[in-house]
């Protein structure tokens, strides 16, 4: 499910006013579904794959981040040679056949919070009257040069059956062909959730440029 993650992170913050979202996502060039789903359906979304998401941005009770840290910004490659912009405020997805992308901006539709040294990209998910939330972990290693997106994953049983030990399931929730798992963790459980290893790694980028 690696390709859904960028996908919705792309395409998302313009489309949270209605239902339209399946129909992108439907559409997605197929290219990116090569690893399985991902990181944001960067397509089909990811034809049937179901998602994780949560009532507010995650952890509960954080106060987001003004800007993007330092250590995330930067130009960035993926195994399928697209890129990756991180800047201070905004970041961009590019490549062959993601022509058209517009920049996603730090905004009431996308958060990033730290919390206990992990940092975590939370991007609003809109149906009708209801808003809800997709969260990501963002990691980056080797002093700066790798960065890698985690997500939770509904297709590793044992990782969504841990989730519910920890947070029960609110409910489930429909939308269009597609199932939700709604989540409403404490922040006191992220201590678990991280030590737990909940989150599965969905992408990998491999900087090539620095920026400020």
């Amino acid at each position: 499910m690696p390709v859904q993650f960028l996908i919705i992170i792309i395409f998302l913050p313009s489309l949270v006013h209605d239902l339209q979202i399946n129909q992108y996502l439907g559409h997605a060039n197929r290219k990116l579904m090569r690893n399985t789903c991902f990181f944001i359906a960067l397509l089909l979304f990811l034809a049937s794959c179901d998602q994780v998401i949560f009532t507010e941005p995650q952890p509960t009770g954080v106060r987001p981040l003004d800007e993007i840290p330092a250590q995330f910004r930067g130009v960035y490659t993926d195994t399928d040679h697209d890129t990756l912009r991180v800047y201070d405020n905004s970041f961009l997805y590019t490549g062959n056949g993601l022509s058209g992308n517009q920049p996603v901006y730090l905004s009431d539709s996308a958060v990033i919070k730290e919390y206990r040294d992990r940092y975590f990209l939370n991007i609003r998910l809109q149906a009708g009257e209801d808003s809800y939330w997709l969260t990501y972990l963002l990691q980056s290693s080797f002093e700066g040069r790798r960065l890698e997106v985690y997500a939770m994953d509904p297709d590793n049983i044992v990782n969504l059956a841990r989730l519910q030990e920890i947070t029960s399931k609110i409910r489930d929730v429909s939308m269009g062909e597609h199932q939700y798992h709604l989540f409403s963790p404490r922040k006191r459980d992220y201590k678990k959730i991280i030590g737990d290893s909940i989150f599965s790694r969905m992408i990998r980028f491999d900087k090539t440029e620095a920026l400020p």
